[in-house]
């Protein structure tokens, strides 16, 4: 891409128009099958359906001021955008086995290129807000960010379709354990914490500690370690001693744990994240589902994309993005996150976990990126 508008600009546009054909998670999971057609089918389907989404998000990238659209980090993101876009577009039709599995390549390169997107908009977010405070894109945000979530549900799915896994459909675990994955978390990031403040709460875990749930694992990684990383970071910042020699003597008090409740209901799972770590104003608790609001330093540790791992590399801490993108996850399957602070004492966060089983109500009915495909489509067809 060149300093202007993309060779492919006009075939941007075009394509932005387009109906674009929604799909439910349910109707994924039935066709997720590793045969040759099969997977000729779904890769013919997503080099039709790939770039309408593509093309729909970089035209609005387009229509963004230009102190935005061109700040390096958002330039960037822009650039994979439109290659992600040209490359898939540019593919020839896909009729043989061969076809099939070079467009398969393409995808899984595609993936690797995207890793990147989360943190890329977050910092030049941050960039464009220093300079320009008025600035808030959180429409733009929220409707990137869910087609984002779609279409690497869509690639990924596409990709684990070649290799099936025992207790998988595509990129949905069966009987997946929430306890499981905290305790894994919760390893990682006390010993994170005790590297940089010199000291980290105890992680108290209670309820249904044995309670499963079909679930995509990598989603549920990313929202809790979110949760978990506040609730311990708040905590150890209200509580450290103030001497690390004396901590744990009469002279200090003992930090005060963070406590991890499960509960399984007859429609979510629930996962409630509790801390003493003096909680939230009230003035700004609605401040904090916003896109660039944070408690962090700038120069804090690093915070992991939520699709490259979950290694807690902490490359997003002081965006402040992690709400916002944990709140979109949950709701994508009919779930939510919500908040209940306490100034002066401490926070309780509740995640809310729909089952996704195949026929189950939240496998079938519209997620937000199908709302917004109709919506756009309605757009697209209005006189």
């Amino acid at each position: 891409m060149t300093a202007g508008l993309p060779r492919s600009f006009r075939h941007i546009q075009v394509l932005a128009k387009q109906h674009a054909n929604t799909i439910t998670l349910g109707q994924l999971m039935r066709n997720t099958r590793s045969d040759p057609v099969s997977l000729i089918r779904q890769g013919q389907w997503l080099r039709g359906q790939l770039p309408i989404r593509f093309a729909r998000r970089l035209d609005e990238f387009l229509q963004l001021p230009y102190v935005v659209v061109h700040n390096k980090n958002i330039k960037q993101v822009l650039d994979i955008y439109v290659d992600t876009f040209e490359s898939v577009s540019d593919f020839p039709s896909i009729l043989t086995e061969k076809d099939e599995a070079e467009f398969a390549g393409l995808v899984q390169a595609q993936l690797q290129k995207h890793q990147a997107v989360a943190r890329l908009i977050a910092e030049g977010y941050r960039e464009v807000r220093m300079a320009y405070p008025h600035f808030r894109l959180d429409s733009f945000l929220d409707r990137l960010f869910i087609t984002r979530i779609s279409v690497r549900i869509l690639m990924e799915n596409y990709i684990r379709m070649r290799t099936p896994q025992e207790g998988y459909i595509g990129v949905v675990q069966k009987d997946m354990s929430p306890h499981r994955i905290i305790q894994e978390l919760s390893q990682e990031i006390l010993r994170l914490t005790e590297a940089i403040y010199g000291v980290a709460p105890e992680i108290e875990f209670r309820g249904n500690m044995s309670c499963t749930l079909d679930y995509i694992p990598r989603h549920v990684q990313f929202m809790c370690q979110e949760l978990l990383k506040n609730a311990v970071r708040a905590t150890t910042e209200r509580h450290k001693p103030r001497d690390r020699q004396n901590f744990g003597f009469a002279s200090e008090p003992v930090m005060p744990k963070v406590v991890v409740e499960l509960q399984k209901g007859d429609v979510h799972v629930i996962i409630k994240i509790s801390d003493q770590g003096g909680g939230v104003p009230k003035k700004v608790q609605d401040e904090a589902w916003q896109y660039g609001w944070t408690t962090a330093d700038n120069d804090h540790e690093d915070e992991e994309d939520p699709y490259s791992g979950c290694t807690w590399r902490k490359e997003l801490a002081g965006y402040g993005f992690g709400l916002p993108l944990t709140r979109l996850h949950a709701q994508y399957f009919g779930g939510d996150v919500f908040m209940q602070a306490l100034p002066g004492h401490g926070t309780d966060m509740y995640l809310l976990l729909n089952h996704l089983k195949q026929g189950s109500p939240s496998t079938e009915e519209d997620d937000p990126s199908t709302a917004l495909t109709v919506t756009e489509n309605q757009s697209v067809n209005a006189p």
